[in-house]
């Protein structure tokens, strides 16, 4: 009876610590972005012309940060068609077969104004429980 109470806790536990890891790489790849922007311009290229190709640096594109393959829990991405040279959207997506595909909170992103919000969510979990 015990273990039928605290395995449940525990694992919700863990999720937490694990969605804290994605909103924290979410937030360095945000100000990641805001230092690119300050030295460009513009989100979407360098001042050579150069562009970002809609992709991150390796370093910020998984959750937790520096994790071994295979045991990342989210991905950490620019939102399909959001990069343009005055605004982003990044989002920490739950891996497949990792715990966290079945999390509650779903995605999480945020903008470049850092509007924080959620997609895919469910059971009642808001945008601002996802990002306490």
């Amino acid at each position: 009876i015990l273990s039928a109470i605290a395995y449940p806790s525990y694992q919700d536990s863990i999720r937490k610590s694990k969605r804290a890891d994605a909103r924290a790489q979410l937030m360095e790849a945000s100000q990641y972005m805001q230092r690119y922007y300050s030295q460009n311009d513009r989100f979407d290229q360098s001042n050579a012309a150069t562009p970002v190709a809609n992709t991150l640096p390796p370093a910020l594109a998984t959750a937790p940060r520096g994790a071994a393959s295979g045991t990342q829990d989210y991905t950490v991405q620019f939102q399909a068609n959001t990069l343009t040279a005055r605004d982003f959207t990044l989002e920490a997506v739950p891996r497949a077969g990792s715990l966290m595909a079945s999390d509650k909170c779903g995605t999480l992103r945020i903008n470049s104004v850092g509007r924080r919000t959620v997609s895919g969510n469910s059971g009642g979990m808001t945008a601002e429980t996802c990002w306490r």
